[in-house]
Formats: C-alpha cells, sequence, structure tokens
C-alpha cells in the first residue's frame, strides 16, 4: 500500500509541482536522500519565492517516505538559501539552522545532528563570526568520536568545513588532522576534493612547507579543469602565486594572479577576486609599480567595503596604502592611512582580531586539554582496578626481590674482593716501575725505558677498564674509581716532567740550546711534544702519556706548526729525525 501511495504521489508531483524544483528519487536511506538534495542545491540570488518554490516539495517526499530528516535537511537548505539572498547574517536563517538543531536531537540521531550543527557552524564561520561559531565546532570536536562517518551525509563536506574553522583560528593540529579525515571520503575526482587539496596545500604553506603546498595546489589546479571548476581554478593560481612571490619570481606571480582574476571576475566570485587584487597590489608595491598597485588596491577596495565581514581585507588594504605612500614620500597620504589603520583596528576588536582569534585558540587548546583530562580521569579509573589486582603479585616479587637483594650482595661482595686483588697487582706493577726509575742514575736512557713501560702499562690498563665496563664489575668501578686513578696516577706529572727533562738536556745539549736559541716562542707545553718526538714516541704513546686524545696531539702539533711556519717547522721536523 505504501508503495502504491509513493507512486501515486510521484505522478501527481510529475503534474503539478513547479518545473523548476527539486526532485528525489526513491532513494533508501535518510543519508543518501540528503545528499541527492544537496546537490540539486541553487543561488536564486535574491528572489526568495523562487527559493521557497525550488525547495517546496522536500515537504512532500518528506510524507512520502515518513522520513522526519528530510524536513530537517528542507530547514538547512533554506537557511543556506536566505544566508546567499542577504550575504550576511540574517534572523530568517539562524531561526531555521536552530530548528533545524532541535529537530535533529529530538531524533536522536547523532549524524543528523552533527551534520545540522557543522551546517550553522560552517554558516556563522563563513560570515566571519567566529566568536560565536567557536563553541559550535568545539562541541562538534567532542560529538565527533561519537558519530558514524558512513552514516554522516556529506562527510567529506561537513568534515573540511570543520577543518577550515579550525585553521582560520590557528589550530593546524586539527585544520590537518579534519582535512586528511575529509580527503579519505571525497570522491576521487570530485569538486570537494578540490577544495579539501586546497586547504591541505594552504597548511603546508602556512608551515612553510612550500614544496609540498605547491604539489597540492598543482593538483587542484588540474582538478578543477577537469571539473570546470573556475572559481576553484582561480584560487589555485592566486596560491601558486603566493609561493612565487616568495621565491621572489613577481613576474610569473603577477601572471598567475591575472589569470586568477580572469575566472573569478568571470564568475562573480567576489571575495575571490578581492584577495587577488590585493596580493596583485603587494607585488606591484615589491616592483616599484606604485601605478599599478594604487589601480589594484582601488580595485581591491571597492569589494572589501560591501560587507563588515570583510574590515580585516580593508585592513590589508590600508597597510598597501600606506606602503604606496611612504615609498612615495607622500606625508598626506601617510598620515590618512595611519589614521584610517588606527580606526579599523579599533573596530576591529569587536569584530575578528588576530588577538581574537588567538583567545579563540586558546581556549580551544584548553578545551582539548580539559577533555584530555577527563579522558585520564577514566582511564585512571581503569586502570585503578588493575592495580589493586596486581597488588598480591607485587607483595610476592617484593618479597623475591628481598631475598634476591642479599643474594646479590653476597656475590657483590665476592667480586668486591676480587677487583681490589686486581687493583692491588697493578698498583704494585706501577710500584715496581717507579722503584725501578727511581734506583737507576737519572740518565736519558733509564727515563726512556721507563716511558716504554709506562707506555705499555697504561694501554694494558685502558683494557682492562674497557673490559671492566662490559662485565658486573662496572659497578664497583662506578663506586670507587681506582683503576681510573691509577690510570690517571701514571700519567707524566709536573715532577717527572723536571725529571725527564733535565736526563733529556743532558743527552741533548747542543740540540736543547739550539732549539732554544732558533725559537724562543716556544712554551714548555711545546717542548713536552718536541722531546717526546725526539725519542721517537709516536703520537698514540705520546696521547697515553700526557693523559690526552691521539687528536689532541695531532692537533697541538698542528697549532706548533702554525705558530711558528711551515718553514720553520719543517727545520724543526730535521731535527728531531738527526
Amino acid at each position: 500500500m505504501k508503495l502504491l501511495n509513493i507512486f501515486f504521489c510521484t505522478l501527481v508531483f510529475a503534474n503539478t509541482a513547479f518545473a523548476d524544483s527539486i526532485k528525489l528519487e526513491d532513494l533508501f536511506s535518510s543519508k543518501s536522500r540528503i545528499e541527492y538534495l544537496i546537490k540539486q542545491e541553487r543561488d536564486f540570488g535574491t528572489d526568495t519565492i523562487a527559493l521557497k518554490n525550488f525547495l517546496k516539495p522536500i515537504i512532500s517526499y518528506s510524507k512520502i517516505y515518513d522520513d522526519e530528516s528530510l524536513l530537517i535537511a528542507y530547514d538547512n537548505m533554506l537557511a543556506r538559501g536566505f544566508a546567499n539572498v542577504y550575504d550576511s547574517a540574517n534572523a530568517r536563517s539562524t531561526n531555521l539552522y536552530l530548528t533545524a538543531i532541535k529537530k535533529a536531537k529530538n531524533t536522536k540521531d547523532k549524524e543528523l545532528e552533527f551534520w545540522t550543527k557543522v551546517n550553522y557552524g560552517f554558516y556563522l564561520y563563513d560570515l566571519h563570526n567566529y566568536t560565536d561559531a567557536f563553541p559550535v565546532f568545539l562541541g562538534l570536536r567532542d560529538l565527533l568520536p561519537q558519530i558514524s562517518l558512513k552514516k554522516l551525509p556529506n562527510p567529506d563536506i561537513s568534515l573540511r568545513n570543520m577543518a577550515y574553522f579550525f585553521g582560520s583560528i590557528g589550530d593546524a593540529e586539527a585544520n590537518m588532522e579534519y582535512l586528511n579525515l575529509a580527503r579519505k571520503h571525497a570522491a576521487p575526482q570530485s569538486r570537494e576534493m578540490g577544495s579539501i587539496l586546497d586547504a591541505l596545500g594552504t597548511a603546508y604553506l602556512k608551515l612553510a612547507d612550500t614544496v609540498t603546498a605547491f604539489r597540492y595546489f598543482k593538483e587542484v589546479e588540474s582538478l578543477s579543469k577537469f571539473n570546470g571548476d573556475e572559481v576553484r581554478l582561480g584560487k589555485a593560481l592566486g596560491n601558486q602565486a603566493l609561493i612565487y612571490r616568495g621565491k621572489g619570481d613577481f613576474g610569473k606571480a603577477v601572471d598567475l594572479l591575472l589569470e586568477d582574476l580572469v575566472y573569478s571576475e568571470r564568475n562573480s566570485s567576489n571575495q575571490n577576486t578581492m584577495y587577488a587584487y590585493i596580493l596583485l597590489a603587494r607585488i606591484y608595491v615589491d616592483q616599484g609599480k606604485l601605478d599599478l598597485a594604487e589601480n589594484a588596491i582601488k580595485r581591491a577596495s571597492n569589494y572589501a567595503t560591501q560587507k563588515v565581514y570583510l574590515k580585516k581585507s580593508e585592513k590589508e588594504i590600508t597597510e598597501v596604502r600606506l606602503q604606496i605612500a611612504v615609498k612615495r614620500q607622500d606625508d598626506h597620504s601617510e598620515l590618512l592611512a595611519r589614521r584610517r589603520l588606527i580606526q579599523i583596528n579599533d573596530s576591529l576588536q569587536l569584530w575578528n582580531s588576530d588577538e581574537k582569534l588567538q583567545q579563540l585558540k586558546w581556549l580551544a587548546d584548553k578545551q582539548k586539554y580539559i577533555h584530555r583530562i577527563e579522558l585520564g580521569k577514566e582511564q585512571f579509573e581503569k586502570e585503578l582496578f588493575k592495580k589493586r589486582a596486581y597488588s598480591i603479585v607485587v607483595v610476592l616479587l617484593l618479597a623475591l626481590s628481598i631475598s634476591l637483594y642479599f643474594l646479590f650482595n653476597r656475590k657483590l661482595k665476592v667480586r668486591r674482593i676480587i677487583y681490589e686483588r686486581r687493583v692491588l697487582g697493578l698498583q704494585m706493577e706501577k710500584y715496581l716501575s717507579d722503584q725501578k726509575l727511581m734506583e737507576a742514575n737519572n740518565n736519558l736512557s733509564s727515563f726512556t725505558i721507563y716511558l716504554k713501560e709506562k707506555n705499555e702499562y697504561i694501554a694494558n690498563l685502558k683494557d682492562e677498564i674497557e673490559t671492566v665496563k662490559q662485565t658486573s664489575f662496572s659497578v664497583i668501578e662506578n663506586e670507587r674509581g681506582q683503576l681510573q686513578a691509577l690510570l690517571e696516577s701514571h700519567l707524566m706529572t709536573e715532577d717527572k716532567w723536571s725529571l725527564f727533562k733535565e736526563a733529556f738536556v743532558k743527552e741533548y745539549p747542543l740540540f736543547y740550546n739550539d732549539i732554544l736559541r732558533k725559537f724562543p716562542e716556544l712554551t714548555e707545553s711545546n717542548l713536552r711534544f718536541i722531546f717526546l718526538g725526539k725519542l721517537g714516541l709516536k703520537n698514540n704513546e705520546i696521547s697515553n702519556l700526557l693523559g690526552v686524545t691521539e687528536d689532541a696531539v695531532k692537533k697541538a702539533k698542528q697549532r706548533l706548526k702554525k705558530k711558528i711556519g711551515e718553514d720553520r717547522y719543517t727545520v724543526l721536523s730535521s731535527n728531531l729525525k738527526s
């Protein structure tokens, strides 16, 4: 019987309805019906009667399909139509949106409620009423995890519109998140995909990633040509012009903007036309073409003064006029521009200043953190139950740990004894080596043997320390540091250096006097490297004795070479080898 009624009513519509009215096919879900209706949306200019007549059949369709969601769609579409008619916030649109939201809540359909709220929030955002749009989108962000995107009408458009708002208040993270989510649900070759890719390009441009941004804008350009979407094509070209301007390629940027203006003006895209003229004027100022800049900014001004919500653009226009006046040294025009800027800034405090947008972003961040804290509390309560269940296990583990602790201490005591014996043995080797030097005559031959032995001790001790680091003895060494202290005791101290120098001078008096005569600028530090080098010690052996790295030895020699000059350094090197 229901199918018969549908057929009868459809037949009646075919004969009696307005020829120019919205149509609806026999679809099986509210989502698909709403999407089918939205595809037919049209702009009737200021003709509200034509708008109402066009949408009126939806009321009858809601009865035919017994689908209340179609009445909600009707309210949304009529509200959007009135917003286009007035091109400003109006009581009729606002009331229709709020009525639709109330109806959607009553249906208990969260997807329908979400869709309706997005439409209302975007209506406020599109008219630059960010303050009123803010709580709407904030609520949508919390509602999003509760809905199924598969059941949401046009999820790509809803998510894109959310991204637009959060991007406008500077929340780059949310902007990118919703754009990428919208991209997953958009048809690959659709106009909606073009708008999403364009927004992604803009997002990357704000992050100063011009390579990725340009790639997206070129993709939008290609897709817009495919779809015949000249407005989107103009925007893509204008965005590319921004990048070329940043690179300093003003000629290419101007060409792209002029092409953008052809498409924007031909399609009466006033806002985009205004933006293009502002950017064009800025580039002409960069080039010093002030007459062209003034002409472009006049054209932009014709659009900016038409709407109150474009006051921020009027500020940009006035800033360009100020730049022109400064470059022309036109004091009168400069004064007028500065006064106008003050007036606009004061007015923006009541509208949508950068400060107000920043405050909205802070509030959005605050709400995000509060939401995270609430989620954290829920998680905490869940974890609390687990912790109580684990408490018995923890007690058992604690008892086991105590037993292991005593066992470990016992083993550690044994290791300490072994460690102490090893250190004692190494200390004895050092003592015998030092004793041998003391018992020998203070001559260079004894010192040379001593230094060779020292090198072997140091090398072995370094290996010993590295080995200890890889074993359980590392804990003891870190605690006591006896091996490291022993290593440092092998280094050449001032006392040992004095003894060594005395023995060296006795052995090579002529060499010593000749060096001091030819190179009076040498320091004691330089002499250490020279004397040890004279004995034939290599860089690694010198580094061991002096307690520095091998690279430090090389750099010290390089500094010496730079200090005395390359020719004199060659002479010195020859003396060392003779």
